[in-house]
């Protein structure tokens, strides 16, 4: 991070100064102006856990945003909500029905897609788009790559099942 100095604090700047700048302005709480650099692609770059993880976030946000306007349905929740002392079974404490709700619903979700399961349903998708993708007229580089990797892995698995049978 550097030091910015700046004798008017009506010239702070916020944000990129331009679109292809490596960094970003901003204030810290004190009133002063520093420079971050930072790539911008980490939002890109997610482990297939943290996918799992926002699945099961995307799920809790889509029911609880249709489910939340139906009063009966906030009722029972707030009811159980009070019943469960604000707390949810992993001693986490919530002071908002809708909060402890989330948390559920999230919770409700993992349960009925466990990691494993998910995981191997995840790979199976990608191996599908892969091989659709290299099948297409208009094919990268990157693609092509990768499913001579993916070729090459079942050549070298077949390859050992093979010597492990003779």
């Amino acid at each position: 991070m550097a030091q910015v100095e700046n004798e008017l604090p009506v010239h702070l700047m916020h944000g990129k100064p331009q679109r292809k700048s490596k960094g970003y302005y901003y204030v810290t709480a004190d009133g002063k102006q520093k420079y971050r650099t930072r790539r911008e692609d980490y939002q890109q770059n997610r482990s297939p856990k943290q996918k799992w993880h926002t699945a099961s976030f995307v799920w809790a946000h889509q029911q609880i945003n249709t489910r939340w306007k139906d009063k009966r349905e906030r009722k029972r929740v707030e009811a159980e909500w009070k019943q469960a002392m604000h707390y949810m079974p992993d001693g986490r404490y919530y002071p908002e029905p809708k909060g402890w709700w989330f948390a559920l619903l999230v919770q409700q979700w993992k349960e009925e897609h466990p990691y494993e399961q998910w995981y191997e349903d995840y790979l199976q998708t990608v191996a599908e788009t892969a091989q659709r993708k290299t099948a297409a007229e208009s094919t990268s580089d990157y693609m092509l790559r990768r499913q001579i990797d993916i070729l090459t892995a079942q050549l070298e698995e077949l390859r050992a099942r093979l010597d492990h049978n003779e």
